[in-house]
C-alpha cells in the first residue's frame, strides 16, 4: 500500500469517523492507544517496498563489511525490542549528510555522513535504538495514517508524465515517508525506547549524551535543513539535559563503548561528496567514471542525485535534467515520443561534439497547464543519455536557446585530471604523544578546516588527547576544485 490520496472516500466525514474508530490500536511498545489505519502485514509489506527505492535513489554505500557491522549492531538491540520479530535490516546509504531514517516494518539507515561524526560503537547504537523505537512504537504507520485523513498529497501539482517530472519520483513511496513529521514526543519516546534497547543491549548510557552533543556542535556548524537528521529532530539541547537525566539514574556498571573498534571500522570511510560519481566545476559537471561533461547555465540552481542531474532556472519555472536512458538510441526516442500527453512538434538526427543523437521538441500536458521543452538523446560508451530542459509554453520562448546551449555542450571527456579522480576519506591515527587537539591538526593535517577535525572527534582545539588515542583526520583532495 503506498502513501496516497485515497479520492472521494475521505471527504465523507462518516466514513473518515468510522474509519478512524476502526483504527484505534495498541501500541506495541508503550501499552498506549494510537490511530492506525495499517496492519502490521501491510507496515512490513511497504518496508519491503521501499528498501528497494532507497537502493534506487540513495544508495547502499559500497562497504560491505562496514554494512555487516552496522546490521550486527543493529539485529542485537532490535532482539531486545518489543517487536524482534520484525523482518530489521540495517543498512548504510551512501549520503554524506548527518541523517538516519526508518521505514514501515523494519528497514533502518544511517547516512555514511553519520557514521563519520560518532566516536564509538556505543554513540551509533544509541541513534540506532533511536529509529528502532519509531518502529516499535509505529509512529511511521501513525503519522501515515493521520496523513490519510487529513487529505495530505505531497506530490500536488506535479507534471503528470512521469519523464517530465525529476523530483515527483523523489516525494512518493519510501521518500515520502522520509518527510513525514514526528511530533515531539513522538521524537521523546523515540529517544526513550532507544534509551531502553542501548541499556538492554549492554551499551554505556553516557554514550546517548555524547551523541547528542555531538550533533548539538553539528547542527549550530552547519544550519541545513532537511534531511539532516539534527535538524529534523528536536533541539538537540533540551535531549541532552534528558539524556544525562536518564544515564544518571542507571545502575549500569562498565557498559559496552568500543571506541577502538568503531574507529577502526570507518577508518577509510568516504568523506563528503564523492566525485566518483560526478562533480561540479562551477556550472560545468563532470562524471570521471562515465567520462563525459555538459555545462548548465549560469545563475541556475544545481544537483547531483543518484539517478540525474537536475537545474532549475533563478525563477523556478525551466528545468534542465540529464539522465541515463536504460535503451538504444532510437528506443530511447519513440519511448518518450510515444509517450501519453507527450506531443512531437519536430524531431531530427545531428551529432552532439561528435556523439550520435537524436534531438527533439515538444509539448506536453500538465497538471497546470502545457509545457513545452526541448529534449536530445546520445549515446556516449554503452550508454544512451537523455537530456531535456522544459518550462510552461508561456515561458518556453525565454528559455530555449539556453537549454540547446546546455544540450549542445555535452561532450566525451579525456582529461586525466578530470577523470583520475578520488574521494576525501576518514583515516584514523594513533597519536603518538600527549598533545592538544590543536597540535594534533597541526601534526596531522588534513584536507579539511580545523574546526570540521574537532567536531568529528568530539573535541575542543585545547583539549589535552593521551598518547595511544585514535583521532580521526580527513585526507585526499576530493577531486579538482574550481578557481
Amino acid at each position: 500500500m503506498r502513501i496516497e490520496r485515497m479520492g472521494r472516500l475521505w471527504a465523507l466525514p462518516a466514513v473518515a469517523a468510522a474509519l478512524a474508530a476502526a483504527g484505534c490500536a495498541t501500541n506495541p511498545a508503550t501499552g498506549g492507544s494510537m490511530l492506525s489505519l495499517v496492519s502490521e502485514g501491510q507496515e512490513i509489506e511497504m518496508g519491503r517496498e521501499y528498501r528497494q527505492e532507497v537502493a534506487a535513489q540513495q544508495g547502499i554505500y559500497g562497504d560491505s563489511a562496514l554494512n555487516a557491522y552496522v546490521d550486527s549492531v543493529g539485529q542485537a538491540l532490535a532482539a531486545v525490542s518489543e517487536r524482534p520479530d520484525l523482518p530489521w535490516s540495517f543498512q548504510v546509504v551512501d549520503d554524506p549528510v548527518v541523517n538516519a531514517f526508518a521505514l514501515p516494518g523494519g528497514p533502518i539507515y544511517l547516512a555514511r555522513g553519520i557514521l563519520a561524526h560518532f566516536n564509538s560503537e556505543a554513540e551509533m547504537a544509541s541513534v540506532l535504538g533511536h529509529e528502532i523505537g519509531h518502529i516499535t512504537a509505529r509512529h511511521i504507520v501513525e503519522a501515515m495514517s493521520r496523513q490519510q485523513l487529513a487529505q495530505l498529497g505531497l506530490v500536488a501539482g506535479m507534471i503528470a508524465v512521469p519523464d517530465l517530472a525529476p523530483y515527483a519520483q523523489e516525494l512518493t513511496g519510501a521518500m515520502q515517508v522520509l518527510f513525514l513529521k514526528f511530533g515531539r514526543d513522538d521524537e521523546a519516546q523515540s529517544d526513550q525506547l532507544g534509551y531502553r534497547y542501548m541499556t538492554r543491549a549492554g551499551y554505556d548510557p553516557e554514550a546517548a549524551v555524547e551523541m547528542f552533543e555531538i550533533l548539538e556542535r553539528q547542527q549550530q556548524a552547519s544550519g541545513r535543513a532537511i534531511p539532516e537528521w539534527t535538524s529534523s529532530h528536536p533541539d538537540p539541547g533540551n535531549r541532552i539535559a534528558a539524556a544525562r537525566e536518564r544515564a544518571a539514574s542507571d545502575t549500569l556498571e562498565d557498559g559496552i563503548v568500543r571506541r577502538e573498534a568503531y574507529l577502526r571500522r570507518i577508518d577509510g570511510l568516504v568523506w563528503g561528496n564523492d566525485p566518483r560519481e560526478g562533480y561540479f566545476l562551477d556550472q560545468r559537471f563532470v562524471h570521471p567514471e562515465l567520462a563525459f561533461e555538459f555545462t548548465l547555465p549560469e545563475g541556475w540552481s544545481t544537483a547531483n542525485t543518484k539517478q540525474a542531474v537536475l537545474s532549475a532556472s533563478p525563477e523556478k519555472d525551466a528545468m534542465i535534467q540529464l539522465r541515463a536512458a536504460p535503451a538504444s538510441l532510437d528506443e530511447a526516442a519513440r519511448s518518450f515520443f510515444g509517450s501519453d500527453g507527450v506531443r512531437s512538434t519536430g524531431q531530427a538526427r545531428r551529432q552532439i561534439n561528435g556523439l550520435p543523437a537524436i534531438v527533439g521538441t515538444f509539448a506536453a500536458a500538465a497538471q497546470r497547464g502545457t509545457i513545452e521543452g526541448i529534449v536530445a538523446f546520445v549515446r556516449h560508451g554503452d550508454l544512451t543519455y537523455q537530456l531535456l530542459g522544459y518550462a510552461p509554453s508561456s515561458r518556453i520562448g525565454r528559455y530555449a536557446s539556453t537549454m540547446e546551449r546546455t544540450i549542445g555542450s555535452f561532450r566525451p571527456v579525456t582529461d586525466r585530471s578530470l577523470l583520475e579522480v578520488e574521494p576525501q576519506r576518514i583515516e584514523v591515527v594513533r597519536v603518538p604523544e600527549t598533545m592538544t587537539a590543536r597540535r594534533f591538526h597541526e601534526r596531522f593535517p588534513s584536507t579539511v578546516e580545523l574546526e570540521t577535525v574537532l567536531q568529528i572527534n568530539g573535541l575542543y582545539a585545547d583539549d589535552t588527547i593521551e598518547e595511544g588515542t585514535l583521532l580521526k583526520r580527513v585526507v585526499g583532495t576530493g577531486g579538482p576544485r574550481s578557481g
